[in-house]
């Protein structure tokens, strides 16, 4: 795995559980201390954004036929960002041109999926006491 700090952070929701990756995004911004860019492709992220306006520090539009890997490279060095220390959170076909860059992607449905098998696990560990 590799060794990476999450100073930046994008997100693309897409199809994911939005209310589970918020709150993994949430763990990360803590964590690691992200600065935190929301992708915005659709009316549905800028609701979303609306409502969950402290989890993220930016907003990134998509907008024309630029791709979203071509969008955070441009954005990471307009804003003097290292790519070694950014994740990418979407759907993209371009991991490895990101990869080479030093930017790690995570797919938002898998992390979303995985971290909700981890709160079941962790609910199911805690018994109530009677």
């Amino acid at each position: 795995m590799k060794d990476n700090s999450y100073s930046n952070i994008f997100v693309c929701y897409g199809d994911a559980d939005r209310d589970i990756l918020t709150r993994q995004i949430r763990m990360f911004r803590e964590r690691y201390h992200s600065f935190v860019i929301m992708v915005l492709t659709d009316e549905a992220d800028i609701k979303w954004m609306d409502t969950h306006s402290e989890v993220f520090d930016e907003t990134l539009t998509l907008s024309g036929d630029i791709s979203i890997s071509d969008a955070v490279i441009a954005y990471c060095k307009e804003h003097h960002m290292s790519e070694k220390d950014t994740l990418l959170i979407a759907e993209t076909t371009e991991i490895e041109k990101l990869s080479e860059l030093g930017i790690e992607v995570k797919s938002p449905l898998a992390m979303a999926e995985s971290y909700k098998k981890a709160l079941e696990m962790l609910g199911n560990m805690v018994k109530p006491r009677i």
